[in-house]
């Protein structure tokens, strides 16, 4: 007979945000002043969900090994707190040191979840580990590495993006050649239904991605002048159209998971997310 999964215990933390607290340039004069006097430029939190995602309640007497959450060196924590979802769920946090923190609770009942802002300084991007031992628990508790691979929502819209973004010139031309050709003018503008859908859709997305890129074009050459000229706008600080078109054809066929960061130090800059892996499961991870 097989065993029965139901039995299992199934912790799962998984990473769900990321987000700037509070940044000052470089070049002022100012600083963030924690409570112990540290001066720091940048404060971020990195939002953690920790789910019991099974069917058993896990307990405290459940952990062999800490429930342990660690920052990578080039961050350092400075904050911690614990969200419950049940206010009669009794939990605990202890940082004991720069990069690590330890969270005890009495009971997490199945579906029931904490949700940890961890406060940082140094790397806003920086990796989060999640290690701990429990009795009856086949899978690792880390899911933190799919932070970094892009969902199946995400790459097939990418590829949608991708599919229209590359049909704009041959669809508008090479389709509105054709359809000029063999059906002539006048159909395509009072009688649409003449021209075959594999010609028309084509041309009629072409002209929808050239008629927004005239328009992005015009609202850019009326908002430079209101400033003198050189004076950078936000436009200018994003990333070229070229870098853009990589960075989906990452998503789409790597499924690299990419944002653009809003931080006063690299505003615009693509983020490409590390390539960390799954970690699989171990001797360490479970026991029965």
């Amino acid at each position: 007979m097989g065993k029965d999964k139901s039995l299992n215990k199934q912790l799962e933390a998984r990473l769900i945000m990321r987000g700037i607290v509070a940044e000052i340039p470089l070049d002022l004069p100012l600083h963030i002043t924690y409570k112990n006097g540290e001066e720091l430029k940048g404060v971020y939190v990195i939002g953690l969900l920790i789910w019991n995602k099974g069917k058993q309640a896990i307990v405290t007497n459940d952990f062999l090994t800490p429930l342990k959450i660690k920052v990578a060196s080039d961050a350092d924590i400075i904050d911690v707190k614990i969200l419950s979802i049940e206010d009669q769920m009794k939990y605990s946090k202890s940082i004991t040191d720069k990069n690590t923190i330890n969270i005890q609770f009495d009971c997490m009942n199945p579906k029931e979840y904490l949700i940890v802002p961890i406060f940082i300084t140094g790397n806003p991007m920086a990796e989060v580990e999640v290690s701990g031992r429990i009795i009856g628990q086949e899978i690792p508790i880390d899911h933190t590495a799919e932070e970094v691979k892009a969902s199946i929502g995400e790459r097939l819209s990418a590829l949608l993006l991708l599919l229209f973004i590359i049909n704009i010139v041959p669809g508008f031309f090479i389709g509105g050649w054709l359809i000029w050709r063999d059906y002539g003018l006048k159909s395509l503008l009072n009688n649409c239904n003449d021209i075959p859908q594999y010609l028309s859709t084509p041309f009629i997305l072409g002209l929808f991605g050239i008629g927004l890129f005239i328009v992005s074009r015009i609202k850019n050459w009326n908002e430079r002048k209101k400033y003198p000229e050189g004076y950078p706008l936000d436009i200018d600080l994003e990333s070229p159209f070229f870098k853009n078109i990589i960075g989906i054809f990452k998503t789409v066929f790597m499924g690299k998971k990419q944002r653009v960061s809003v931080s006063i130090f690299n505003w615009g800059k693509p983020i490409l997310f590390t390539n960390k892996k799954v970690r699989k499961r171990t001797i360490d991870d479970w026991i029965y």
